[in-house]
């Protein structure tokens, strides 16, 4: 019996004993909850190459940078920015200038897009690369001729050296960072001829290459495998790799920006990360 002023030990019963350990359990939960809630979420939408090169390998280390859970959406530069401006996402990855996919889709939809509140952070940069099937003799091309290829102007690998076979020019869909680059590149900004396949997902057109022994894909670097052969120009395109915010950035906003510039400068040969000026 217990003295005076001492507590008594509480005797739980085996159903009270079952009660505690589950109001402790849900208390952890919530608490798990409230931790990841407090850390925030920074949702990024567009350019798969941006997606490919620099934010998704390293989102482990941007987000223990930040302190934000980052949401990867990767759905095309010019998808990217209308997200961004449409509020469905807080940063808009692009892998082409920012002026260039704007000017994109104002030609589509007359004054869609205002860029008097985008602001561009370049992050790092690579070059377009140009996969061919294995079989294919030709490895290596002058940009004219590259702008002729994707021009319709050469359409059978034999006028340029290689076999008898069509060419087929497979590619991302309209919107797509790689494909404008090429077309303000090598076709002073007209589109792709109407023949070529537009691939849903920018990560099937390697897969589709290497089955077309006629095909040429427009890729990154990071997308090339055994499966298929580059194909080199004879002058590089380089291709930005930007993160874009609209308005003043959130201070969450800005720490993913600050960790991914961090990781873009270690992910590799890429171009200054200096930001660029707003348009």
């Amino acid at each position: 019996m217990a003295s005076p002023g001492q507590s008594r030990p509480i005797n739980l019963t085996p159903s009270g004993r079952l009660v505690r350990v589950m109001l402790l359990s849900a208390f952890a939960v919530v608490l798990a909850v409230t931790q990841a809630a407090w850390a925030g979420q920074v949702s990024l939408h567009g350019s798969t190459t941006v997606m490919n090169t620099i934010i998704g390998p390293n989102k482990t280390e941007i987000e223990r940078q930040s302190g934000q859970q980052l949401e990867l959406v990767g759905n095309g530069s010019q998808r990217g920015i209308a997200d961004l401006v449409a509020g469905r996402a807080q940063i808009a990855m692009i892998s082409a200038p920012l002026a260039q996919e704007v000017r994109k889709v104002n030609e589509k939809t007359q004054g869609a897009i205002d860029t008097g509140h985008l602001k561009a952070h370049q992050i790092g940069g690579t070059t377009v690369a140009f996969a061919v099937h294995p079989i294919n003799t030709v490895t290596t091309l002058t940009n004219r001729r590259l702008a002729d290829i994707f021009a319709g102007k050469v359409k059978n690998w034999k006028e340029l050296g290689g076999a008898d076979r069509e060419i087929i020019i497979v590619t991302a869909q309209p919107g797509d960072g790689l494909r404008a680059m090429v077309e303000a590149n090598l076709l002073d900004g007209a589109d792709l001829p109407a023949g070529a396949r537009a691939m849903t997902n920018a990560t099937q057109i390697v897969k589709v290459v290497s089955q077309l022994p006629g095909g040429i894909g427009i890729v990154a670097p990071a997308s090339l495998d055994g499966s298929v052969t580059e194909l080199r120009g004879d002058d590089p395109i380089v291709q930005p790799l930007i993160l874009v915010t609209m308005g003043e950035e959130t201070p969450e906003v800005r720490r993913v920006i600050e960790a991914a510039t961090v990781a873009g400068k270690s992910s590799g040969p890429h171009l200054s990360a200096a930001g660029e000026p707003g348009f």
